[in-house]
């Protein structure tokens, strides 16, 4: 049994995702991050950066113990190398393709989408500045991921953690950018939304929190 301490963002969406697919067993634990409850030291002592997802694998393959995890990209790998599945061998190249998308997602598109979602959505006045510099990072990152969709079905030729990860963060309407121009990212976007796993993950989402903007499929 794997517990998936969670609430429905980009961040918590991926692994809900990776976990529908493998089919392991698995509960949701609610953390609701809009009450501050990633601040308690209980969720502290899983995730020591104090931020969701973070798992708690009862039954890990290589260890006696149960094993905690936060950080969302340690976590993908670590459950698909279990598993053994979206995750190509290690002495692969397609290994190192799956990893640099993973990174790429983790380094670029959460730190500079979620930056301009929250300059968007929650600064008290708009700051021209904050906006501007956001927008054109952020239509960078599209035109990188349109451009890399142009040449590969999925990120890494075959489907992976790297799509997992970076599908729940394209959100164009949150994040000015208009998908006619992307039709490689839109064709990207509706193969994977078409996939059961996914859409019982986003149902699973619902349950826990329905009105966070991260589960709308625009």
């Amino acid at each position: 049994m794997i517990d998936l301490y969670y609430w429905p963002t980009g961040n918590g969406l991926k692994i809900g995702i990776l976990l529908e697919e493998l089919e392991l067993d698995y509960r949701i634990v609610p953390t609701n991050i809009r009450t501050g409850e990633q601040k308690h030291a209980d969720f502290q002592r899983i995730s020591a950066n104090g931020r969701i997802p973070a798992i708690v694998d009862h039954a890990p393959s290589t260890f006696s113990e149960p094993l905690s995890l936060f950080e969302s990209g340690a976590i993908l790998n670590y459950l698909a190398d279990k598993a053994g599945r979206f995750l190509p061998p290690a002495s692969s190249v397609e290994r190192q393709r799956v990893q640099e998308w993973l990174f790429w997602q983790v380094g670029h598109v959460t730190p500079y989408l979620s930056q301009l979602q929250v300059f968007k959505e929650k600064a008290p006045e708009p700051i021209p500045f904050a906006l501007d510099l956001l927008h054109a990072e952020a239509t960078r990152l599209y035109g990188v991921l349109e451009r890399r969709l142009g040449e590969v079905t999925y990120m890494a030729g075959e489907y992976s953690i790297a799509d997992m990860a970076i599908f729940p963060w394209i959100q164009p309407l949150r994040q000015g950018q208009d998908l006619a121009v992307y039709p490689n990212i839109n064709a990207w976007r509706e193969r994977i939304k078409a996939r059961p796993a996914v859409q019982r993950a986003y149902a699973k989402g619902r349950e826990v929190a329905a009105n966070e903007k991260s589960l709308a499929l625009q």
